[in-house]
């Protein structure tokens, strides 16, 4: 054995022995590949030639069989059917109405004619009207919807077994493995002077491997040695071009938006990276135009996710049909087009990599609201939208993506806060309110978290006798450092920050503690607090407020709950769902800030409200405003015929009084009684007797 070792030592330290052997192995290795791939190919090739057979036979069956279907002759049906299930390459077919009633049937299926199919594939079939197709092993299943006339007369299904209709890979892969058992057989004495001439394939190799590590794909090994390296080099080829595309269906997934098909936020940055550069070093200027579509929420609520994305398709080939019309009219030859972008949710980008004049934004803005202004046709509905929209010129307001995008998203919650529809410039001053309300929010949660809101009480007074028939609840922030603060300098903030519903909440719990307190003193007032949207649509509001009542100890009869017109008459029969329990335990409604809505009238006789508070705004003009005055008796007149009591907010004069109560008010609040106060003032004004005499004798 020694002499035996020692000979194929000396043997293996030849190069060209090193290298024969090595070719062997990669003989073995390549051919193993390329069997494998040929039989993973051949595998796929036969389910995609299958595939396709068996749609092209469903859509032939389809329109044959069209007028059978439509006319359900189940007799033409079965001759047709019958002979086509005969075929050796379909296990089995049936043919159902629109209804998923079978009509007739041939061969090995699961349902007999007369059945109701219970297949999803049919189901699927026939809602979409489009072919649907599954694969079971190796099975196909093809449905067909089959049309008559332009209209829905069924459809059909077919099952085509695999192998039925292609050739066995196990062939090929025997082939292949034969074929490279041969090669190895033929060529192995050669090797030797095969590997003289393989070095240079070899070292193309090693290049291309090199090459592929820095992720340059798009290339091809040229090897003509008409040998296993050929086929090795080959074999990289293949795997090379998949992987490219492989890389660049990465590419997609991470830089276009799947539902429109624009450039996604991560693209559109690197684009507004790279113009920005550019203007920077030639001097020119570009804007970047930051859209949010008005009332999308609503419609996708109304119809759907999938409508909502059909929506979003429309509106993504509007703003590219824009900006492409904007670039024809530009008419600069070269120049770089518009590019417009999907951010995420209904926020849209457009960037103008070139402007002549700022003024152009405008006009592009002013294109791209009309644009989204026109209506669009969703499944048979018209909907109809609006676009905000806040435009950033570089490098004047930025010159890189992150600040560009922030400027032109300020601009355009400015934009939104004017109405929508309309588009502004970024300002300066805009970065410092955003800035301010930011500290709000945060100084608004330290107030919630640290118990620094208080609860102020304005008296409602009776018109007739000038005593106090109740008290509203008022909110304020006691500022550490700014002082007592009104609603109107924080409530917006709340609303933004999602706080509203927590500090309504907590008013409605401070108050009903408070005046519980107070009744149990002797002092019997009603309370009325206002309620939120946020606070309302929650579906355990009517048990919060009975448990709030329940905790507190205060008489339901002693609690009034405030809703604006607008959420009152935003969805009338939920309304009376939630209002229901309450008011069946003695809590009391009002519709605050009556007249300024849109009532209907025939919810309005339905709704189990008591008490219509007038706008201080209807209330204000009356003395100046013929129309407001007339709002004010319509009103008025109005709750007499409902039966219902009203309270005019805002009364500051005498005259203002002497009208209402001319016009039969019942309830009157404003500073002419008293101003909003503290509960320990609301005591003292309660004890004093002097002010309702001086207004009973008013």
């Amino acid at each position: 054995m020694a002499p035996l070792r020692h000979a194929l030592s000396r043997m293996m330290r030849s190069l060209v022995m090193k290298f024969t052997v090595l070719c062997a192995f990669v003989l073995i290795a390549a051919t193993s590949v390329m069997t494998g791939i040929g039989y993973v190919s051949k595998s796929h090739d036969n389910r995609v030639t299958a595939l396709a057979h068996a749609e092209l036979m469903s859509q032939v069956l389809a329109s044959n069989l069209a007028e059978q279907a439509s006319q359900r002759d189940a007799r033409r049906l079965t001759m047709g059917l019958g002979a086509f299930g005969e075929r050796g390459d379909v296990q089995g077919a049936y043919i159902v109405d629109p209804a998923r009633e079978v009509l007739v049937s041939a061969g090995n299926v699961e349902f007999a004619p007369g059945e109701r199919s219970t297949d999803a594939l049919v189901h699927g079939a026939l809602g979409s009207v489009d072919t649907r197709v599954e694969i079971v092993g190796e099975l196909i299943r093809v449905a067909h919807p089959v049309m008559h006339q332009g209209r829905l007369a069924g459809a059909i299904v077919i099952d085509v077994p695999i192998a039925a209709v292609s050739r066995p890979a196990a062939e090929i892969f025997q082939r292949q493995i034969l074929v490279g058992l041969v090669a190895l057989l033929i060529f192995l004495p050669l090797v030797a002077y095969v590997v003289r001439t393989a070095l240079g394939p070899i070292h193309k190799l090693t290049e291309a491997a090199r090459l592929a590590s820095s992720r340059k794909l798009d290339m091809r090994i040229d090897v003509r040695t008409g040998d296993e390296l050929e086929v090795l080099a080959n074999a990289f080829n293949r795997m090379f071009a998949r992987l490219d595309a492989s890389m660049k269906r990465i590419h997609r997934l991470a830089y276009v938006d799947m539902v429109t098909e624009l450039p996604n936020r991560e693209r559109f940055r690197k684009e507004v990276e790279r113009v920005t550069r550019r203007a920077e070093d030639t001097g020119t200027a570009g804007a970047v135009l930051f859209l949010d579509l008005d009332r999308f929420k609503r419609v996708n609520d109304s119809l759907g996710l999938g409508e909502g994305d059909r929506l979003l398709e429309a509106v993504a080939r509007r703003l590219r049909e824009t900006a492409r019309g904007w670039d024809l009219r530009q008419g600069e030859d070269g120049a770089e087009p518009s590019l417009v972008a999907r951010l995420g949710g209904d926020e849209f980008t457009i960037l103008l990599p070139a402007l002549r004049d700022p003024a152009d934004a405008a006009r592009v803005a002013r294109l791209v609201i009309d644009a989204v202004r026109r209506p669009f046709e969703i499944s048979g509905h018209r909907v109809f939208l609006g676009v905000s929209v806040g435009v950033a010129v570089f490098p004047r307001d930025g010159g890189d993506p992150e600040t560009l995008l922030r400027h032109a998203d300020l601009a355009m919650a400015a934009a939104k806060c004017a109405g929508g529809n309309a588009y502004e410039f970024f300002e300066a001053s805009m970065n410092q309110t955003a800035f301010e309300r930011l500290v709000l929010e945060g100084e608004l949660r330290e107030a919630v978290r640290d118990d620094q809101l208080v609860v102020f009480y304005q008296p409602k007074i009776s018109i007739k006798d000038g005593s106090i028939a109740g008290v509203e609840a008022l909110v304020r922030w006691n500022h550490p450092t700014a002082g007592l603060l009104s609603p109107g300098t924080f409530i917006q903030a709340a609303e933004e920050c999602g706080l509203i519903g927590e500090i309504g909440d907590w008013v409605m719990r401070r108050a009903c503690t408070e005046i519980a307190d107070l009744n149990r003193r002797g002092y019997s007032v009603p309370v009325a607090v206002n309620v939120s949207a946020v606070q309302f649509e929650d579906e355990g509001f009517a048990d919060s407020v009975l448990d709030t009542l329940r905790e507190t100890g205060l008489p339901a009869s002693l609690l009034e709950l405030e809703l604006t017109e607008s959420v009152a008459m935003r969805q009338p029969e939920r309304v009376l769902e939630q209002i229901e329990p309450l008011r069946a335990r003695g809590v009391g409604f009002a519709i605050d800030d009556f007249g300024t809505g849109h009532s209907s009238l025939s919810y309005l006789t339905r709704m189990p409200f008591d008490v219509f508070k007038i706008d201080q705004s209807f209330v204000r003009d009356m003395s100046k405003d013929p129309h407001a005055r007339i709002v004010v008796e319509t009103i008025l007149a109005m709750a007499k015929a409902l039966k219902l009591q009203t309270v005019a907010e805002g009364v500051e004069t005498s005259e203002q009084l002497a009208f209402l109560r001319e016009q039969g008010a019942t309830l009157a609040q404003g500073y002419l009684f008293a101003r909003p106060m503290p509960l320990a003032d609301l005591v003292r004004f309660a004890d004093d007797d002097k002010s309702r005499v001086q207004l009973a004798s008013a």
